[in-house]
């Protein structure tokens, strides 16, 4: 689709509390420690990034004490990471077992009665400049700056027709895996080079020595 043309439909701003749910990551009352054999896992901020997503390889395991059956992240969950110097949120874009989120995530779920959002789209606004704009007018603290849960339920949210949120998402896509490949291309050409350098270096060593 002409996102060009595309931006002359219909579209809702609304804010993002009338979108999802919205609830804190699982307390913990001490460190997080992996145990081999425990049965639930725990995303931390060491396993999301805001262009990568959502790593799964390293997740910690912890046995979880307490009556509350624990709220498991579920496939399409975002997770907000709304404390210090880069406010962005993550797609749990895989079925995920016996998954919790840490303290430091706010978990948004889209509402049942929401089928005109896509969970992926609103992953995208929330990184979006627009979004990013209200957050840092919107930020508290000094020393680490933080988005409180008031200030984050009131992101106020442009919603176009599902084929343009689709659009929106696919462009996205595309721009992640380009600048992708331009990274190996550059790392790769970095390489060539260094080795190069030392085969120069070594070559003038052997004739100078």
């Amino acid at each position: 689709m002409n996102l060009k043309f595309a931006a002359n439909k219909k579209m809702q701003i609304m804010n993002i509390s009338h979108i999802t749910t919205l609830t804190a990551g699982h307390p913990f009352r001490e460190g997080i420690k992996h145990i081999d054999d425990a049965e639930t896992a725990v995303v931390q901020l060491k396993d999301v990034d805001a262009e990568k997503g959502l790593d799964c390889a390293n997740l910690y395991r912890v046995h979880i004490t307490g009556r509350k059956q624990p709220d498991y992240l579920r496939h399409n969950d975002i997770l907000f990471v709304g404390r210090g110097y880069r406010i962005f949120a993550v797609l749990v874009d895989q079925d995920l077992e016996s998954t919790v989120a840490g303290s430091h995530f706010f978990i948004l779920r889209v509402k049942p009665n929401r089928q005109d959002v896509r969970p992926d789209y609103l992953t995208w606004y929330i990184n979006h400049k627009q979004a990013q704009r209200y957050f840092s007018q919107h930020v508290s603290g000094t020393s680490l700056p933080h988005v409180n849960r008031t200030a984050l339920e009131n992101l106020p949210v442009v919603v176009p027709p599902l084929d343009v949120q689709d659009s929106i998402v696919k462009a996205h896509h595309c721009r992640l895996k380009e600048k992708a490949l331009l990274e190996q291309i550059i790392e790769k050409k970095k390489q060539f080079l260094d080795q190069l350098l030392d085969q120069t270096l070594e070559q003038y060593q052997k004739e100078n020595a």
